[in-house]
């Protein structure tokens, strides 16, 4: 069996990862925290843009969503905003996923979609 190596995007973006904490939690003494945010990097990525588009059905809208594979290991979850290097802040759409082919067991890295509706709205969350 070959085992070859992740692969690496040295051109790619790095990506800022913005996670919500949870608003249950609590400090040492039990009291409740504010839900605060952090902000971590990862990549660089490789990130491919899927829809440029509009979308007619409630208005004219401008649609954009990007695939995004990340190195394997990266901290990424489901419920994450991701901020591009340009400052645009996207959600990601549906699940994250490491998938290993099913005959090799080899991962090319952590994928996810992110996506983002109109100038300056966020599609979810």
């Amino acid at each position: 069996m070959v085992n070859y190596p992740a692969p690496k995007y040295p051109g790619g973006p790095m990506l800022t990862v913005i996670r919500t904490g949870t608003a249950n939690s609590r400090d040492w003494q039990g009291d409740l925290l504010p839900a605060a945010e952090t902000e971590h990097e990862i990549g660089p990525c490789d990130l491919k843009w899927l829809t440029d588009s509009e979308d007619n059905t409630t208005g004219e809208q401008l649609t954009l969503t990007a695939q995004i594979t990340a190195p394997l290991g990266s901290d990424v979850l489901a419920g994450d905003r991701i901020r591009l290097p340009d400052g645009r802040t996207f959600v990601i759409d549906g699940q994250v996923r490491v998938a290993p082919n099913g005959f090799t067991g080899w991962a090319t890295g952590v994928r996810f979609v992110i996506a983002k509706d109109g100038g300056n709205g966020v599609r979810r969350n």
